[in-house]
């Protein structure tokens, strides 16, 4: 069986984008937990465009544009835009990733209202239909997400770091699995570079950094045979030098990254993004929902791994279908008996925002939860 997995780093144009909407989304909701917030971005060169609608506070506006345009320097800065002084060995230099936060055209084309009490009484409501998935495998090691997906998100996270290149990369990962043992069969990476480094630099200092993850990462745990991996399976910047990054490289837009997102391509995803959307949205406190249920299944009941659905109706407080699978470990499924459920009051909007706090905004993303 083969395992594949995708990692985007936050200075990717797609991610960027996600970033720069989940960041607005934070700071309205912040103020007003019933916030309603439908933001959509897109970036290319130095032009970032927003747009939506942002209806939230009784007496004032909560947000304007100035602080939209502040946001979203702030963003750039934070994931590794502009001029960032390195400390090396023997020598102190600049990396310089355009475009600048300072350099930006802001195109603001948000609808910002305070939140009526007419619409604020209707957000304990589905404004939309939807269908959420969540899934959970029964391994703590890897927070119950399937081991590629884990994997993947790891190395990313860890990966960034500006004294080796920009902010934009992006990892795929393939892994054999061959009667429960693990291998690897590539990893592959694509990062944008110090226009100062010969490839052999770039390589030895892109290997010496995964060679300290994947050790600190599985060294002596179940999966030690992942520590390691020699240089027939590793692929770096495949299609030569990758100096002009980011949006100056490519453009990009929020809501691409669904299996990112959410479990890879190997378990099916729902039918919405979560960046960009307040949680009253079902797209996001549903998917929350949905991955806790699957986590506190695994965990109560033993069960090798659960797949579970949501799916709502406009004008619905709780989804009109709730459904739970086991899948064991050659990919069969048994549904799980409705009694081993919450009830359905479990899952209306307000019990999800209630219970998970999702108005300070503590989950973000389905890894959150464990």
């Amino acid at each position: 069986m083969i395992l594949l997995a995708e990692y985007v780093s936050s200075g990717q144009p797609d991610r960027l984008c996600d970033v720069i909407v989940d960041n607005i989304v934070n700071y309205v909701v912040s103020k007003d937990k019933d916030a309603l917030c439908e933001l959509e971005c897109s970036v290319y060169n130095n032009k970032v465009y927003v747009n939506g609608r942002i209806a939230a506070g009784k007496d004032e506006k909560i947000i304007n544009e100035e602080k939209i345009k502040e946001i979203v320097r702030n963003v750039y800065n934070e994931v590794g835009y502009g001029k960032k002084p390195l400390k090396l060995p023997f020598y102190f230099r600049y990396l310089l990733c355009h475009p600048f936060p300072e350099e930006l055209d802001i195109i603001s084309n948000v609808r910002i209202e305070k939140l009526s009490d007419d619409e604020r009484a209707l957000r304990q409501y589905s404004d939309d239909l939807n269908i959420v998935n969540g899934y959970a495998l029964n391994y703590p090691l890897t927070d119950y997400l399937p081991i590629e997906h884990f994997i993947a998100l790891k190395i990313g996270e860890r990966l960034k770091d500006p004294k080796i290149g920009g902010p934009d990369y992006k990892i795929l990962i393939q892994i054999e699995k061959e009667n429960g043992n693990l291998c690897w069969r590539r990893l592959t990476i694509s990062i944008q570079q110090i226009d100062t480094f010969t490839y052999k630099d770039l390589y030895q200092q892109v290997k010496r950094k995964i060679d300290y993850i994947l050790r600190n990462l599985f060294s002596g745990t179940l999966l030690n045979s992942l520590s390691t991996i020699d240089r027939d399976h590793f692929y770096l910047n495949g299609a030569g030098d990758f100096i002009q990054g980011g949006p100056e490289g490519d453009n990009g837009l929020s809501g691409k990254k669904l299996c990112v997102d959410f479990y890879g391509p190997s378990i099916p995803i729902g039918g919405g993004a979560i960046y960009g959307k307040d949680p009253h949205k079902v797209d996001v406190c549903g998917a929350f929902r949905a991955r806790e249920l699957a986590v506190n299944l695994v965990k109560k009941y033993g069960y090798y791994s659960v797949f579970t659905t949501l799916a709502w109706s406009p004008g619905e407080q709780s989804p009109y279908i709730i459904e739970a699978y086991e899948i064991d470990e050659f990919g069969t499924k048994f549904k799980i008996d409705d009694s081993l459920l919450p009830p359905r009051d479990f899952f209306s909007i307000e019990c999800i925002n209630n219970d998970m706090n999702l108005g300070e905004r503590k989950i973000t993303s389905i890894k959150d939860i464990k």
